[in-house]
């Protein structure tokens, strides 16, 4: 009887002791994860992942048959006011949506701006609205 006092108080005091020494500065609470859907603008290059793949790693694409399937390579992204920066380099697939249709398949090299919510678990984002896109600078035709 005595023995099990024993052990059900040691057990109490590690329990006890593991607690308060959640609360010690030199051990601070872990920060609240990220959330996983973001309202954001992201501005990037929208391109095909067929013709990136057949030009950089010899891949079978057939986008002359099949057509384009474009993504969005990040260059900045800014949400709830505040730059994020983690999302610079980021690929993000676009979900299927009719907002979606013309950045899937147009807008081929394009750099857009485009604002929704990014699904930052998946790389998805669910496009809502687009501003006007720049086109590509061609070196013989530069703007005036």
């Amino acid at each position: 009887m005595k023995r099990g006092i024993l052990l059900t108080s040691l057990l109490a005091m590690t329990v006890a002791g593991y607690l308060l020494a959640q609360d010690h500065p030199e051990h601070p609470k872990k920060q609240p994860a990220e959330p996983k859907v973001i309202e954001a603008t992201v501005v990037g290059e929208n391109f095909c992942l067929g013709c990136a793949l057949k030009k950089e790693k010899g891949a079978a694409a057939q986008c002359s048959k099949y057509g384009h399937r474009h993504a969005l390579k990040v260059s900045s992204a800014t949400g709830a006011g505040k730059d994020l920066p983690e999302m610079k380099g980021w690929i993000l697939h676009y979900l299927d949506t009719d907002a979606a249709q013309p950045l899937i398949k147009e807008h081929h090299g394009e750099t857009l701006t485009l604002k929704g919510k990014v699904y930052a678990e998946e790389r998805v984002l669910e496009a809502a609205a687009m501003e006007e896109p720049k086109k590509p600078e061609h070196p013989e035709h530069p703007k005036k």
